[in-house]
């Protein structure tokens, strides 16, 4: 025995759904996709806000290596936050390196922000790397080049706002 088909109404019920269902996913898709910024202003807003995200993965893993540096954390468990410090960077840098520059200016700023994050990104895996080979001991060159790098963010992300 089949199954028993919808009825005409249902069907057309139906229909309607799934061209809801595939605008919802269409604006949806749209929606991750970052424009530019239409003026200076809001691009050194937005370039001040990466900023201040990158600078705060990167405290929160400065303050994980200190405590593992201290026997207050393990490797294992230091080696996983690092390695979620850096995906959150890496999320911010990548909202912020689709935005299109309004003009030349931004464009400075842009080089600025793309620097410091690509310091940042090499102190965080250069942490990771020495957490995961059980280097946790030895962590103060990485605190030293932890702070330097989230000190940078913090004034990059002041002056741009």
């Amino acid at each position: 025995m089949s199954a028993p088909r919808p009825s005409r109404p249902a069907a057309g019920l139906l229909s309607r759904l799934a061209v809801w269902l595939l605008s919802v996913v269409v604006c949806l898709s749209a929606a991750g996709c970052a424009g530019s910024s239409r003026t200076e202003a809001d691009y050194r807003l937005k370039a001040a806000n990466t900023a201040e995200a990158a600078a705060s993965a990167v405290g929160t893993a400065r303050l994980a290596v200190e405590a593992a540096g201290r026997g207050k954390a393990t490797g294992p468990y230091l080696s996983v936050l690092l390695g979620e410090a850096e995906k959150d960077l890496a999320g911010a840098e990548q909202a912020f390196t689709s935005r299109q520059p309004p003009g030349e200016a931004a464009d400075k700023v842009r080089d600025q922000v793309e620097e410091a994050l690509s310091d940042a990104g090499d102190a965080l895996a250069r942490a990771r790397i020495a957490a995961r080979r059980g280097q946790v001991t030895e962590s103060g060159t990485q605190v030293a080049e932890l702070t330097k790098v989230k000190e940078r963010l913090d004034r990059l992300g002041e002056q741009l706002s």
